[in-house]
């Protein structure tokens, strides 16, 4: 989940588009540890309490903690991040201020931009230690029912396999938000970052625009019906999808593109997604089938069967073509 966070009007002024806007301090570099020299693994640490209040505040979770991660969920991380390309790392012991856990949270992961002194984009990411319990497939299959108001008769499951934690979605996710958020593969990857620091140039060219129109709206081509009610975990009032309607909603996602509903959402999503669902369809043999189960039957949707796996593919060319220059 990109953003979610630290732009709001109460934390920052937004300047013109090359105007140095003023910044709240939770998005300076400067309030963080940061030290690029120091190894990655020391910045895999407890979440500074200032930032801990801030999530709880705006989530409205008071019972948000601090999770200190154990020498184990380091090595895992670290073990999860090199599955992905080396460019991953390498962006990561540039521009990642913090890997963070707070127990409670909502959803699995947030990926939030900190600006620095030189005007570039850094980032931290905020995950679920629960992801660290369990299973790639209960994780998954926990988001795409948040989709949906239940109803007896009526599930929906993912199967991803039990080869990884689930830690393995949420990092890949999030990581994709961070290179995003750093090279500048996208147009911008917070729709409510000041434009004073989109990148000049997307890496990607007109490569999102082939199904969106800005950040949050698709062309026809890429739009079906329903996608604009789709949320998860709770958030934006949801859910507000009946689970009587995915049956023709995930008809209409394996014929947009898309790689998940939730990549459905905006084309910041919609890389992550992209990029997460090809690390375990294809460099991990590791394939994500969701299926629906109903009174008239079961209907089974691999999105990455379609023409989204033509895309992810585009897509992790323009991001193995990234130079240390970049970052």
């Amino acid at each position: 989940m990109s953003k979610r966070l630290l732009l709001l009007a109460a934390l920052v002024a937004i300047g013109g588009c090359n105007r140095r806007p003023k910044l709240d301090p939770l998005v300076r570099l400067e309030s963080y540890a940061f030290n690029a020299s120091a190894p990655l693994e020391s910045r895999i640490t407890e979440i500074p309490a200032e930032l801990l209040a801030f999530y709880a505040s705006e989530d409205k979770r008071p019972d948000y903690a601090a999770y200190r991660p154990s020498a184990a969920d380091k090595a895992l991380v670290m073990k999860y991040l090199r599955l992905l390309p080396p460019v991953y790392e390498r962006v990561f012991a540039k521009r990642c201020v913090g890997v963070y856990f707070v127990k409670g949270l909502i959803g699995n992961g947030i990926t939030s931009w900190v600006a620095g002194p030189d005007d570039k984009v850094y980032f931290h990411i905020t995950l679920n230690p629960a992801m660290l319990q369990q299973d790639l497939s209960a994780i998954m299959t926990e988001r795409e029912r948040s989709c949906f108001k239940p109803k007896a008769g009526w599930d929906v499951t993912v199967a991803a396999g039990h080869n990884y934690k689930g830690l393995l979605y949420g990092l890949v996710h999030e990581a994709a938000h961070g290179l995003d958020y750093a090279a500048g593969i996208s147009p911008y990857t917070d729709d409510t970052m000041p434009a004073y620091y989109w990148p000049p140039k997307q890496l990607s060219g007109g490569f999102f625009f082939d199904l969106w129109a800005d950040y949050r709206t698709a062309h026809l081509e890429g739009d079906f019906p329903g996608r604009d009610r789709i949320t998860f975990y709770g958030l934006g009032g949801g859910p507000k999808l009946d689970i009587t309607e995915a049956p023709e909603l995930y008809k209409d996602l394996a014929a947009s593109g898309f790689p998940s509903l939730y990549g459905a959402r905006s084309w910041a999503e919609d890389l992550a997604e992209l990029e997460t669902f090809y690390t375990l369809t294809v460099s991990l043999k590791q394939p994500v089938r969701v299926t629906l189960a109903s009174p008239e039957g079961k209907y089974s949707l691999a999105t990455m069967d379609g023409k989204a796996l033509g895309r992810a593919e585009e897509l992790r060319s323009y991001m193995e073509k990234i130079d240390d220059a970049a970052l």
